[in-house]
């Protein structure tokens, strides 16, 4: 539990934890925002100040990689191979992989599977428009934009399943960012 004067930097980092520990003891369905928060030592309210809701939990760090991508998408100056790279920086996603690897245990079989292809459509979005605005036709943007937006995704779902502490995600999606160039281009 939480003591008090410890900085708020660790916060969400320790109400991630307290969920994961909850949802491998009880189901991710059968946990409250009340429980992490009691188990975290934190106030309701500060749950909030970190995440939307339970689920954010899972992908924050993600989700982090994902708008680091769309701005690379975004900006002109950036090439694709670029943007496709800014995906492999930043913190893991400790907490997706143990979410991954424990699927059954914990109960969010439903949540990664509506996670994934939520964000797995707005990362092919994002490329299918940056294609479209370098002229690629719409149909070819997006099928080409699917296939990266799935090359990234199954990575970061491979890099879990090799053992997340094992091996470093960068590699794992440079090796994919690889292959869709090779498979797409």
């Amino acid at each position: 539990m939480r003591t008090r004067g410890r900085p708020h930097a660790s916060s969400r980092e320790w109400l991630a934890d307290a969920a994961c520990e909850l949802f491998l003891e009880q189901g991710y369905e059968a946990t409250s925002v009340t429980e992490i928060t009691r188990r975290a030592g934190v106030s309701r309210s500060s749950f909030f100040n970190y995440f939307a809701g339970k689920s954010e939990i899972l992908w924050y760090v993600l989700d982090r990689r994902i708008d680091a991508l769309l701005s690379a998408l975004a900006d002109p100056a950036t090439g694709l191979s670029a943007a496709l790279d800014r995906f492999a920086e930043g913190e893991s996603p400790e907490t997706l992989a143990l979410a991954i690897v424990e699927e059954r245990n914990m109960g969010v079989a439903e949540e990664l599977a509506a996670g994934k292809a939520s964000r797995q459509a707005r990362i092919a979005a994002a490329i299918a428009a940056r294609l479209e605005r370098g002229g690629t036709d719409p149909v070819t943007a997006e099928i080409r934009a699917a296939g990266y937006a799935a090359a990234l995704l199954s990575a970061v779902w491979r890099w879990a399943q090799m053992g997340a502490g094992r091996h470093r995600l960068d590699a794992v999606l440079a090796e994919a960012i690889r292959v869709a160039h090779a498979t797409l281009s």
